[in-house]
């Protein structure tokens, strides 16, 4: 997968370059692919998105890395949850009943 995001990232490097030569020869511009374009926002927006995110996680109180579902899994289990329980999903219920 990561040659293919190195391809498009040198596609749209090409296309810029592309438009950039006709812009100084004084031909008019063409229009930027859709692919390019999305690639271009998201890598333009990619650093306040990642601030935004690590300043929720402080917010909220998280931290750490991710332990993953098969590691939560266990832990429950650890401290006598059990899948058959159905403790969470009783307590949906009950409160739609309400």
């Amino acid at each position: 997968m990561a040659s293919l995001e190195i391809l498009e990232q040198r596609l749209a490097a090409l296309e810029q370059e592309v438009a950039q030569l006709k812009a100084a020869s004084g031909q008019p511009p063409t229009p930027e692919a859709p692919g390019a374009r999305i690639l271009r926002q998201a890598e333009e927006g990619h650093a306040e998105l990642m601030a935004a995110s690590r300043k929720l996680l402080a917010d909220l109180g998280i931290q750490g890395q991710p332990i993953g579902a098969k590691k939560l899994r266990e832990m429950l289990l650890a401290r006598g949850f059990t899948p058959e329980d159905n403790a969470f999903s009783r307590e949906i219920i009950a409160m739609r009943e309400q």
